[in-house]
């Protein structure tokens, strides 16, 4: 078995394994009841090893459940943030688009005026002309 340096298990496992096995080695008892107690022991320690590993465990996950739903919240926040601020880029956008077409608009409207005045003032030079003519 390897184990790491502060492995919390393996350290309690490896400290109940010798316990054990002093406590027995020590005892007054004859060999059959020794290996029976020794047996009995080993399968105390390893049932309660295994419930500390899967209650361990167990709240690893539930840490890892909060921090992945603290992530996914962050991520929703600046997602309905940069929603928020493309719907503003979209807005202003569409505001300076509508006031250039009011300045097209304009500037055509000017334009149209100006060539109306410049036929109307060519009819007319074109009418002075032919009356002089006369």
């Amino acid at each position: 078995m390897s184990c790491e340096k502060g492995n919390f298990i393996c350290g309690l496992f490896i400290g109940a394994l010798i316990g054990t096995a002093a406590g027995m080695l020590t005892a007054p008892e004859s060999g059959k009841d020794t290996r029976n107690r020794i047996k009995k022991d080993t399968e105390d320690a390893f049932g309660s090893v295994y419930d500390q590993a899967a209650e361990y465990g167990d709240s690893m996950k539930k840490q890892f459940d909060e921090f992945a739903d603290g992530i996914n919240e962050k991520i929703n926040q600046y997602k309905m943030q940069i929603e928020n601020k493309i719907q503003e880029i979209q807005d202003e956008v569409n505001q300076d688009i509508a006031d250039l077409n009011e300045e097209l608009e304009k500037l055509q409207d000017e334009e149209e005026a100006q060539a109306q005045n410049a036929a109307v003032g060519a009819e007319e030079s074109a009418a002075g002309a032919g009356a002089d003519a006369k």
